[in-house]
């Protein structure tokens, strides 16, 4: 059984149906240009099986008396007409020379323009790939992204990703350009002595039967180098995010020790994987030079026996060459192929994962505005099947009221609010709105009509007017305004030397705690939402900070439906309702005055936080 929120996996194909997959599902839109690319690029293949001919021909002229073909005469005897040395054997030489320079020119010519089709088209889809990754990844439950690091994520979208121009620019094209010269090749040199092509063909064969023997191993060790590569990103990302503690407690020093012995196992996974490519390459190489030095043999052979030219022996020579050049190309595109399988399996373990949260087929649009009322209809909810955390809550929440959710760490308290949220389901029971099942409605009907004020505002790396309009795009400048005033920031961010264009760096950095909770509520201001979510906004605050805070909290929470996770008890002794949650239980339910008159749980943890020199009772 999936934890609640979490995803489907689905089993993992062979390699090369894997490539195909990705290829398929990325080369939409890209056909007719890869094919014109492909038709290039071949056409130039077939350009280049015409250069060994210019060459036997010279060797025919010099080494031998024998005449040319006709074809050859003719064309001398139109060159004999444009320049003075034209004439005799020189001058078909000269012929010769010009024809093969201009067959390397052609070829050249279609190989740039051909590549340049090949290679953009591979980085379309990239581009698209990572956009469809990025956006997969973003809709993944909260479940998910619990489970998985920031680190891990962002080498999926930004490195495994290119396993598809790997696959396209560095497999299929160059695979197929391959397969047609092997096939031209093979034609000439069978019309020429097919005893020869046979010997060819044969050493070609095991070629092909070394390199199959090298995929498994292959792919094995290109998965553990990404994964290695991953946690490294996962290394880096984790230690510059809490850069402030690792130099406060002066763990420079331990984070570069951990930092290196990730980068040591990557080291160690690139390492292995580059012994097993080069020695493939190498047993490549001898297979080659074996085969060609076996044609050689046999056509010189031939030669002096009389039965073919001198020439023939640069002919075959040549496509002996040309013969084990796409066949090399072939071996190195299945190791390319292997490795890039293991980018390409990493993405689809991404996009292959189904939430459990999404819209149902008979999910409907929540109209606004709602009237705000919540029910909790004998909830339980757990992460793992050991690990329940509420058990069977029943909580009414009438519209435009407040309700501080209170209770020790661990209670629950974080989680009823996720639920609501609809982060993640209940396994029993159900949440209503206004009458309404969460899982009846869509997830952005429902979540449009919420705001939440984290405990830890989430700010980006952009302008102030960018951070508060995060809520509503749409709106207008002066409604940003509005929220700002309406938060009490609008004197802070006039002071600052750009105003709302300031960039306030990332997560906020450049502003202190209470005018980055402002811009928090400015942004709830600016939503409008009928039900608030307040995850202790005050935490760390000065008392004059705090103070000023509650005051406009008071303003938001008025007419709308609020729920406030409660750290500080003195914080919400003016809610409409107080519920007290034990071990995922509700143990308690009341005002303020009512809770504080008898001997419970509320009231001693308020007697606790109430004491001189009070400790804070910190709560998830």
């Amino acid at each position: 059984m999936n934890p609640p929120g979490e995803t489907v996996p689905v089993s993992r194909p062979g390699a090369f149906r894997t490539a195909a997959r990705l290829l398929s599902l990325c080369m939409v839109g890209e056909i007719r240009i890869a094919i014109a690319g492909v038709a290039l690029m071949l056409s130039g293949s077939v350009l280049a099986l015409l250069q060994p001919w210019p060459l036997k021909f010279i060797m025919n002229v010099v080494a031998t008396k024998k005449s040319p073909p006709e074809f050859l005469i003719a064309a001398q005897h139109l060159m004999a007409h444009l320049v003075p040395f034209g004439h005799g054997k020189l001058g078909l030489i000269a012929l010769l020379c010009l024809a093969l320079l201009l067959i390397s020119l052609g070829s050249a010519a279609i190989s740039v323009v051909s590549t340049w089709l090949l290679i953009a088209s591979g980085l379309r889809m990239v581009f698209k790939l990572r956009c469809r990754v990025f956006e997969h990844i973003q809709r993944m439950p909260i479940g998910f992204h619990d489970a998985t690091t920031v680190g891990d994520s962002l080498y999926r979208i930004t490195w495994d990703t290119y396993s598809v121009q790997s696959l396209f620019n560095e497999g299929l094209v160059p695979g197929i350009a391959s397969v047609v010269t092997l096939l031209g090749i093979a034609v000439v040199m069978v019309g020429q002595d097919w005893s020869i092509a046979v010997v060819a063909l044969i050493i070609g064969c095991l070629l092909l039967l070394l390199v199959r023997r090298l995929e498994k191993p292959t792919t094995e060790l290109s998965t553990r180098v990404h994964e290695h590569e991953s946690r490294v990103s996962t290394r880096v990302e984790q230690t510059l995010g809490g850069i402030r503690a690792v130099q406060a407690f002066g763990r420079e020093t331990h984070e570069s020790t951990r930092f290196a012995n990730q980068a040591r196992e990557s080291l160690k996974a690139n390492l292995r994987l580059t012994l097993l490519q080069t020695g493939s390459q190498s047993g490549v190489a001898v297979l080659l030079a074996f085969g060609t030095a076996a044609v050689i043999w046999m056509t010189a052979r031939r030669v002096i026996a009389g039965e073919l030219s001198p020439g023939d022996i640069v002919l075959m020579a040549g496509y002996t060459a040309m013969l084990f050049k796409p066949l090399e190309t072939l071996s190195y595109t299945a190791s390319s192929i292997q490795g890039s399988v293991a980018g390409a399996i990493r993405v689809f373990e991404i996009l292959d994962k189904k939430s459990l949260i999404c819209d149902l087929p008979t999910a409907v649009e929540l109209k606004s505005p709602v009237r705000g009322e919540i029910e909790l209809d004998h909830v339980s909810f757990r992460y793992r099947p050991e690990q329940t955390v509420l058990r069977d809550v029943r909580l009414k929440i009438p519209a435009g009221s407040s309700v501080a959710i209170v209770g020790p760490s661990g209670a629950g308290k974080t989680t009823l609010a996720g639920l609501i949220l609809r982060f993640y389901d209940p396994v029993q029971g159900r949440i209503l709105l206004d009458g309404s099942d969460l899982r009846d409605l869509t997830l952005q009907s429902l979540r449009r009509q919420i705001a939440i004020v984290p405990q830890e505002p989430v700010l980006f790396d952009v302008s102030i007017q960018e951070n508060i309009a995060y809520s509503r795009p749409d709106a207008t400048v002066n409604e940003v305004h509005a929220a700002a005033r309406a938060a009490g920031a609008w004197d802070f961010i006039q002071a600052l030397p750009e105003g709302f264009d300031t960039t306030i760096g990332e997560r906020g950095v450049m502003l202190s705690g209470g005018q980055r909770q402002r811009l928090s509520l400015a942004r709830a201001f600016l939503k409008d939402a009928r039900i608030i979510v307040l995850d202790e906004p005050t935490t760390g605050l000065d008392a004059q900070t705090e103070a000023d805070l509650l005051a406009t909290l008071k303003r938001l929470m008025a007419g709308r439906t609020t729920i406030i996770i409660a750290h500080h008890l003195h914080t919400v002794r003016h809610v409409d309702q107080i519920v007290v949650l034990q071990g995922g239980e509700i143990i308690q339910t009341g005002r303020h005055d009512q809770l504080i008159e008898h001997d419970g749980l509320y009231r001693h943890l308020y007697e606790l936080q109430s004491q001189p020199h009070r400790q804070s009772v910190e709560v998830s």
